[in-house]
């Protein structure tokens, strides 16, 4: 039958609507209950049913599909041998299908390996299924398209990280040995651009050499920059700067447009347990409750994505270059599950600042593309398909927050995050005071309430406090300040007048007015930009660190900061003595013997795999620590630093230090309660005032005074997982690696982020090859052997690790098998368990005698009473019944590492390596109430049933932990423990499945028989509630949440330091000549004394010239980015900007 009318363009004329009666007349015999069949049309695809007019009105108005020659949807019958239609079930097809579906191509212009002439988006469609439907070669499998092969080749490639020279030689490889007239492609560069039509591609918009516009909307055809005046051009066309974007609107679309991520993106709604108090996504935060609560229309449709913001820079060049610094601009879907949110593959890279300077206040010009279109997804949506319920609607988007570090939160804020008021939360009440070459952010009694007695203490820093806590300005009063900023002209041209102005004392540290603002909703939003924990939490790790171990450059006791006291007139006693040229030792820094004794501490401390990187290795020859990145500073101050200080330090400071340590580490929990985050608000107040009668005032840049605000934000906007820098710096780290091309660093990660994208999307379908998706993760353990539903002691999925050797159970089988069976929770098990116990009570046994009896008399009851029911009706016992009910087999298999539900152990022969995999602990009764045992793995036992079934059980040394006994401690919230002392000998088997992991650290106050316990965290697994179908109707939850204990509430001690108490008298000052005040130009004991650095800070704000460096701008005062580290360690806002964060 001839069918060519169906590539007819022409839908009116006769010819076509001819063949499209013909086919609805078959179609017509397809119908289901409903009317409805499915729709061939380019949109629908097949892949949805409709009724019969709705197809027609489609297929006149759409197109019939090109490739649907055999009408096998709809009762046809392909008799043909040819590859054409066996190849329908080529599992790329419905990938292309699914990518096909939303026009994702028609945006505009794409990558530079596409040709200027493109052909029409049907046209491109129609390549790309006839390139489906072609085999590699004519004979090959039929499921082998010349498509597929090239996707999957390109997939092994990305995923291995093959060089591109060494991809190009396997093709020609291939080229010789696949058969004469094969479809392989001949090179690496016509492999990709095959892969262009699959990409969803990006806009190339030229930039002002100056950063003052973009040739972007009504400007794209302009010559010159409309601002400034300066030629678009360098020579011939070649702009100075080009912009690339990434439109949002097809990249969010495609969530939708594959079942996988479309059921995903719903999860928020109708997936997530709401708890009330309870925070484990962002949508539980009160910022997104009260967003929803504004913009019903928006929320009362859980499709509607949910975006964060985040961007940073970062050098593309390595090591090779400290100068380069390119932005990329990152959104984060938070409809998705929290182990969603975290993955990089759901990043969306939006837009790409090439460098290489930084754009700083000139930001905004950079985010128009974004803006604009964000305004769009706002105001009118886009229509798109939800492959999960099989039809179309309106998409909406909205960015709720921005993600950050905090250079970059002032480029995005608008407000300087420099100078006197760099609070971005307290604005125009930040708390500052001027000492030597910079500002410090003391004061935070104000926080305290009115009557509390620290208020009235003058030893804190000479004055008493009466100043009322910041306020919390309002959207209104925020608007109203923002209004009142002179209008600045953006770029760094020469010609600019705005570069170099004066700040009217009304503007306060505005900047600017975000563009942001120009969304309707972001006026209202309750949480607008994050302050990063990550960072925070790193520049506090090394003001603390650096201090402690008077490492030159990180700490805070200067010959300046003791200065600083002397100027302050106050804590006389760590004064300089300026006729001595001396400087009292203080009590809150180590000698050098303790600098030792500590760095032999860290050298000694063994992580669980996975859990954290060697910090060893930052150990200095000179006994500091250098080279630490920044998940090495989280480690440190949560883990290491309050169980490291114990031994050293007087009792004031080491407590108030360990509270701080604290305070971060339930800060970074997965779960928080907003009733802890509350009193947390409360003691992170009474910690920093501690501090403040502890350390001098150039310990308190504005990031130790951030952290003050850290509480509040979480309850905001939920745990900070989801709104720190470490999937961002991650992402950032991939894009580095896609740079090929040295000359063109922001074109090479353009156009790797384009393919890589695509694989990311059709890796999804992939079946029979190893992709990111089903990849085997380092501690993968096996899924469950069997089909049918079996007993939970039989279903727990491990996979052994190492050597292993076979071994008698010998007497211990008995009480092996025991174990097992009573641990067993299942319900058919349980019932054995209690009808035995009601015949031993009939039989007069008390309660005290009930436990003994029946672990020594079920075992053989219930193999003799399984084996008589298994006679009799062998239906009603299952294999796993029967197999438990003969017991295991004599021999077992001794392991000495296995992997569990992902998490790696070892026995303690293992304990010599690097990481320690050994320590446990397990929730048990002891004397009938419930009791945390800790112990170590002797052994792991893979114990063999009949007929194939297994459990892993692990045999242990409980260490004593009895209440109450001198075996066990609690002190500063932490547990210690006497490994020497030991319990339960005769019952060390649990089920490998019941084992929490921990580790343990050396306590240097007690001795080598005393360890510090410590609960592991594992940043890839997460125990959270889940929302089924049935629980929906149940109105019930499947909680296996709280798997791992909440950590202690956090209370601080009001005890405060005394003053006479910060100076160690048992050890000799610290001498310094007299030239070393000189250089430092601090008075000596014959020197003027200059106050310049008391002068009042000028409100000036400035621009540096394009080739200049781009720190000293916004009138900060000298020296203000030195108390600023990024991640890797580097110091000043350049550095930060330049190095990208090397995550362990």
């Amino acid at each position: 039958m001839d069918r060519s009318w169906i590539s007819n363009p022409d839908r009116i004329s006769a010819e076509y609507v001819a063949g499209v009666n013909q086919f609805l007349k078959v179609a017509r015999e397809t119908v289901d209950a409903s009317g409805c069949t499915p729709c061939p049309c380019k949109n629908c695809i097949n892949r949805v049913k409709r009724h019969i007019g709705e197809i027609r009105r489609h297929l006149l108005h759409q197109g019939f599909l090109s490739t649907y020659t055999v009408w096998v949807e709809h009762g046809e019958v392909d008799h043909s041998s040819g590859p054409a239609h066996e190849s329908f079930g080529d599992e790329m097809e419905e990938a292309f299908h699914d990518a096909t579906r939303d026009h994702y191509f028609d945006i505009g212009s794409t990558s530079d390996m596409l040709s200027p002439e493109q052909p029409a988006d049907s046209e491109r469609y129609d390549n790309l299924f006839e390139q489906l439907k072609t085999p590699l070669y004519d004979g090959c499998n039929d499921t082998i398209s010349a498509l597929t092969f090239v996707v999957k080749l390109m997939h092994l490639k990305v995923l291995n990280k093959w060089t591109d020279r060494s991809f190009d030689m396997l093709i020609k490889l291939l080229q010789e040995v696949l058969p004469p007239g094969n479809r392989c492609p001949d090179s690496y560069y016509s492999t990709r651009k095959m892969l262009c039509d699959v990409g969803l591609g990006y806009e190339q918009i030229d930039v002002c050499k100056y950063d003052c516009s973009l040739f972007y909307g009504e400007y794209s055809t302009d010559q010159d920059c409309h601002v400034c005046g300066t030629s678009r051009y360098i020579r011939k066309k070649i702009p100075h700067k080009r912009l690339r974007y990434f439109p949002i609107t097809p990249r969010l679309k495609r969530l939708y447009s594959s079942k996988s991520t479309a059921t995903l993106m719903r999860w928020h709604k109708e997936g997530r347990v709401v708890e009330p108090g309870v925070l484990r996504h962002p949508a539980d935060g009160e910022a997104w409750q009260n967003f929803d609560s504004l913009n019903e229309h928006f929320a009362s449709d859980p499709r509607s994505i949910r975006l964060g913001l985040a961007s940073d820079g970062f050098n593309p060049f390595g090591n090779m270059s400290t100068t380069y610094s390119m932005w990329p601009v990152v959104l984060i879907p938070y409809n998705l599950p929290p182990w969603k949110i975290a993955a990089k593959t759901n990043y969306l890279l939006s837009l790409l600042i090439p460098g290489p300077k930084s754009p700083t206040k000139d930001f905004d010009v950079f985010l128009r593309p974004l803006i604009d279109e964000l305004k769009v997804l706002w105001n009118v949506g886009t229509d798109c398909f939800d492959a999960h319920e099989g039809k179309r609607f309106k998409l909406f988007a909205s960015v709720i927050w921005t993600v950050s570090d905090f250079p970059a939160y002032a480029y995005l804020s608008g407000w300087s995050t420099q100078g006197k008021l760099a609070c971005p939360v307290c604005l125009e009440d930040t708390r500052h005071m001027s000492i030597r070459g910079k500002q410090c952010y003391m004061g935070h009694r104000c926080f305290l309430e009115a009557e509390h007695p620290w208020r009235n203490r003058k030893d804190f820093d000479g004055t008493v406090e009466v100043r009322p806590p910041p306020r919390r300005f309002e959207s209104s009063h925020i608007l109203a300040q923002l209004d009142a900023i002179s209008p600045r002209q953006p770029g760094k041209a020469p010609s600019n007048s705005s570069r170099k102005r004066k700040r009217l004392s009304s503007e306060l540290n505005w900047l600017k007015k975000s563009i942001l603002f120009e969304l309707p909703y972001w006026s209202s939003l309750k949480l607008r930009h994050n302050l990063d924990v990550m960072h925070i939490e790193k520049n506090v790790c090394d003001n603390i660190v650096g201090t402690l171990m008077d490492i030159e450059g990180k700490t805070k006791d200067t010959l300046k900061a003791r200065m600083d006291l002397k100027d302050l007139d106050y804590r006389h006693e760590l004064h300089l003595d300026l006729d001595g040229k001396t400087k009292p030792f203080a009590s809150y820094t180590f000698t050098k013997e303790e600098c030792r004794g500590f760095c032999e501490y860290i050298k000694a401390v063994k992580l669980p795999d996975g859990f954290g990187s060697n910090i060893g290795r930052c150990v200095t020859e000179n006994y500091k620590l250098s080279g630490m990145k920044t998940h090495d500073s989280h480690i440190l101050l949560q883990k290491l630093l309050p169980a490291g200080i114990i031994s050293f330090l007087t009792e004031p400071v080491r407590e108030t230090l360990i509270e701080f340590c604290q305070f971060f580490e339930k800060l970074c929990a997965r779960t928080l309660i907003v009733d802890e985050l509350r009193e947390m608000q409360r003691s992170i107040i009474l910690i920093l005032c501690k501090l403040e009668k502890i350390y001098p005032p150039a310990f308190f840049t504005i990031m130790v005074h951030l952290c003050v605000h850290l509480p509040e934000q979480a309850i905001l906007g939920g745990p900070v997982q989801y709104r720190w820098m470490y999937g961002t710096e991650r992402c950032m780290g991939t894009y580095k690696g896609f740079v090929r091309n040295t000359a063109r660093p922001d074109g090479s990660i353009a156009e790797a982020y384009v393919i890589d994208e695509a694989l990311t999307f059709l890796s999804r379908y992939m079946r029979n090859i190893e992709t990111k998706f089903n990849r085997e993760e380092r501690n993968w353990d096996n899924s469950t052997l069997y089909t049918v539903p079996v007993l939970d002691v039989f279903s727990a999925q491990f996979r052994s690790l190492g050597a292993n050797e076979l071994k008698e159970l010998g007497d211990q089988r008995k009480k092996v098998h025991w174990y097992i069976v009573n641990n067993s929770f299942d319900k058919i098990v349980r019932n054995y368990i209690d009808e035995h116990t009601s015949n031993l009570l009939a039989a007069g046994y008390s309660i005290n005698e009930l436990h003994v009896a029946q672990e020594e008399q079920f075992l053989g009851w219930f193999h003799d009473k399984v084996t008589l029911q298994k006679q009799a009706n062998p239906s009603t016992v299952t294999e796993d019944l029967y197999s438990l009910a003969v017991g295991p087999e004599e021999r077992y298999v001794s392991q000495e590492a296995c992997v569990v539900n992902g998490i790696r152990f070892r026995s303690t022969v293992h304990d010599g390596l690097r990481t320690q995999c050994s320590g446990i602990s397990n929730l048990a009764q002891h004397d009938g109430i419930d009791h945390m045992f800790y112990g170590v793995i002797l052994e792991v036992m893979e114990v063999v049933y009949i007929r194939g079934r297994k459990v892993l059980v692990f045999r242990c040394q409980w260490f004593k932990s009895m209440p109450n006994s001198n075996s066990i401690f609690e002190q500063y919230n932490m547990t210690s423990i006497n490994i020497k002392s030991s319990w339960y000998e005769d019952q060390s088997y649990i089920l490998a499945t019941q084992a929490r992991q921990v580790f343990y650290l050396p306590n240097l106050q007690r001795g080598d028989s005393w360890k510090i316990i410590q609960k592991v965290s594992h940043r890839h697994l997460y125990d959270i509630p889940v929302l089924t179908v049935d629980d929906i109707d149940e109105n019930t939850v499947d909680d296996n949440d709280d798997d791992d204990e909440l950590l202690p509430p956090l209370q601080p001690n009001t005890t405060l330091v005394e003053p006479s108490s910060l100076v160690r008298h048992d050890i000799a000052p610290i001498h310094f000549p007299e030239q070393f005040f000189v250089e430092l130009n601090i008075p000596g004991p014959n020197l003027p004394r200059n106050d310049h650095s008391f002068e009042e800070e000028e409100e000036e704000e400035e621009e540096d010239d394009d080739d200049d460096d781009d720190d000293d701008e916004d009138g900060v005062d000298e020296g203000q980015w030195d108390d600023y580290t990024d991640s890797d360690g580097n110091e000043n806002e350049d550095s930060v900007h330049t190095d990208d964060d090397d995550i362990s």
